[in-house]
């Protein structure tokens, strides 16, 4: 983990959102009770990271042996809506507690 990894998840709560691409980073932030979301608006859950974490180990697997398997697609439009409709969700949901 880095200095900005932990100052975010220092501050992580239960009245958070957080946006990360940062699998681990998203799982510690689960942990502390916020609502984490990919920059594409893919929800962490604590029932879904444990299958991301799992991907991103054996990926790191495939990467350290010299696969080239290539990165995330573009980010587009409807990857920006997807994650204003979520963000938007998770804000209203957390206004609602």
């Amino acid at each position: 983990f880095d200095a900005a990894d932990d100052w975010i998840a220092e501050r992580a709560g239960p009245k958070t959102v957080v946006i990360t691409a940062d699998i681990l980073l998203a799982d510690r932030c689960l942990k502390a009770g916020a609502v984490v979301l990919s920059p594409t608006g893919k929800p962490f859950t604590t029932s879904s990271i444990g299958a991301a974490i799992a991907t991103r180990a054996i990926m790191a697997d495939l990467r350290a042996g010299g696969d080239q398997i290539g990165g995330p697609a573009p980010f587009g439009k409807q990857d920006r809506s997807r994650f204003l409709s979520a963000l938007d969700e998770a804000l209203v949901r957390l206004a609602r507690t």
